[in-house]
């Protein structure tokens, strides 16, 4: 059972204002009456001084244009997931309005691997003279250093750098951003209308915050996608179900992200390029059906994996999920990786076993840096690189028993004796009278929600079940009816509650029962009318 942490002692009645639920919403976030109107009216953000460095910026612009005067190749090379394809396609697509003589390249995650691979490089038919890679380059030194001193290279990355420098003409590195920003950020120097859509849909995918200057970006991305999308992000979510009018953050981190890169996780990543820089509408028809159908087997694959790996793990003392197989297709070895960490709350390894060389991807805990772990056996590794919840790596099959045996060490030295259980963040307790339409209104206001600015929960203690029934094609839902037994009568109206995929706890409850519920306040609309309901993520029985 997850912890509830509460953010504010205040509890929200029908007394409450939706001036003082706001106010309450913005302390929890840290905004303060300084940068209030910046948080709820952002502007698009031109200044990038405090995030980037304008010198590398200016370096790199000059290069390009350089290249451009003189009509030389430029290769991007990108990376196979939404980040690194849509950083690809944005800068690609402005440099060509520019006039320039330029090429992309996105690696297949099997042949190429992780980062850029100098050997692919240089196999390509073609030669260049300026090389940009985007979403990768800050930890290819030892890749860069094997690349012919005549060729200049330009990094756009947003990944943790290592200690060695790359050579490079130039680097334009932020922690803060992603890659897709960055490459939008580059590509305005040349392209004033370059797609922010197209990189919000990067931003949003890498699980970046949506606080500071990435709120505004996905604010205006949003509108861009909303009002005019790319042709090829228009099949997607077309195809996707979601409505291009209302698209959220949940629907390009859900729904049209996971098409995109679910092509680059079982085969080439091209065609997801492809789509992304489409210009025919009945080509790009069928490029985002092929897509769709390779999420469809991904997420089958993804099944028959992750139970296979449930099968190989067995909770007990040590605080690492470590799991290998040749079964595993290196594509979604993260996915099972987010799976059994998600589930176990525990950081996970899971191994694409391979003849010579294996895959790996790693998932971890907030209390746990995963990159800084595996960066202590770096010499371990043929190739590593990620984040602090995330990394990947390459490793001779032979040395992954001595990994395992080293990883297990010392992170159940780390994580021992700390109390390891998944916690959910509450904004405040609220009564069943406060789940108005004009709350949820005034909620709104702080949208759109993601990693940084999630939407607000909130605690419903003591409620009462006066209805329950399974819904859904197969019952895995639960839909209730609640009522809270302290509030005058008058005052009391009974709230309907969806619990999806909660169905299972339908034979624990009965009518009558007292529960506390975390949920987030929603509005149901049926026939034209509007009535609050409850979104639950949580029920807690009561003994």
């Amino acid at each position: 059972m997850a912890k509830i942490v509460l953010k504010s002692s205040r509890i929200i009645d029908q007394n409450t204002t939706p001036g003082q639920l706001l106010g309450l919403l913005l302390k929890n976030r840290q905004i303060t009456q300084k940068d209030l109107d910046s948080f709820l009216y952002p502007a698009l953000p031109q200044d990038f001084s405090g995030f980037i460095s304008t010198f590398q910026l200016q370096k790199a612009v000059k290069r390009i244009k350089q290249a451009i005067t003189n009509q030389e190749n430029i290769l991007i090379y990108g990376d196979y997931d939404v980040d690194g394809l849509s950083a690809t396609a944005v800068l690609c697509q402005s440099l060509l309005k520019a006039g320039a003589k330029v090429a992309s390249f996105i690696p297949h995650r099997q042949k190429d691997g992780y980062g850029f691979n100098s050997q692919s490089f240089l196999k390509l038919p073609k030669k260049y003279s300026l090389l940009i890679t985007v979403d990768n380059g800050i930890v290819a030194a030892k890749e860069f250093a094997k690349i012919p001193k005549n060729i200049d290279i330009i990094i756009v990355d947003h990944h943790v750098p290592s200690d060695k420098k790359p050579r490079a003409k130039a680097i334009i590195h932020s922690l803060h951003f992603s890659g897709s920003i960055l490459s939008w950020i580059l590509a305005c120097q040349f392209d004033p209308h370059a797609d922010l859509g197209l990189a919000t849909l990067g931003l949003i995918s890498d699980c970046l915050p949506l606080t500071n200057l990435n709120r505004s970006f996905v604010i205006f991305g949003l509108k861009a996608l909303r009002e005019h999308p790319c042709l090829g992000i228009q099949k997607l979510i077309e195809i996707s179900g979601a409505k291009q009018a209302t698209l959220s953050v949940y629907d390009l981190g859900f729904l049209v992200g996971p098409r995109l890169n679910a092509i680059g996780r079982l085969s080439s990543p091209s065609n997801a390029l492809k789509l992304l820089t489409a210009n025919d509408p009945h080509k790009a028809a069928n490029l985002a059906q092929s897509l769709n159908q390779y999420n469809q087997d991904r997420q089958s694959l993804q099944q028959e994996s992750l139970n296979l790996a449930e099968k190989q793990f067995t909770p007990g003392k040590n605080k690492l999920i470590f799991v290998s197989h040749k079964s595993f297709n290196p594509g979604i070895i993260g996915l099972i990786a987010s799976n059994l960490t998600e589930k176990y709350y525990l950081p996970s390894v899971i191994i694409s076993l391979d003849d010579q060389v294996s895959k790996g991807s790693c998932r971890s805990i907030k209390e746990l840096n995963i990159i800084d772990v595996l960066r202590q056996y770096s010499n371990l590794f043929l190739d590593l690189g990620g984040h602090a919840v995330a990394a990947g790596f390459s490793i001779k099959t032979k040395l992954i028993p001595k990994l395992e045996k080293l990883l297990t060490k010392t992170i159940s030295q780390k994580l021992s004796s700390l109390d390891l259980s998944p916690s959910i963040e509450v904004d405040a307790e609220m009564k069943l009278s406060a789940a108005k339409t004009a709350n949820y209104q005034t909620i709104q206001k702080l949208q759109p929600f993601g990693i940084g600015n999630p939407e607000p929960l909130f605690l419903f203690k003591n409620v009462a079940i006066s209805q329950k029934q399974l819904v859904g094609s197969t019952g895995s839902h639960l839909k209730l009816r609640l009522d809270d037994p302290s509030t005058p009568r008058l005052e009391n109206i009974a709230t309907e509650a969806i619990a999806f995929k909660k169905g299972q706890l339908d034979s624990q409850l009965r009518v009558g029962d007292k529960v506390d519920i975390v949920a987030k306040l929603d509005l149901n609309t049926w026939n034209g009318a509007s009535t609050p309901q409850l979104i639950v993520k949580e029920i807690i029985l009561k003994s």
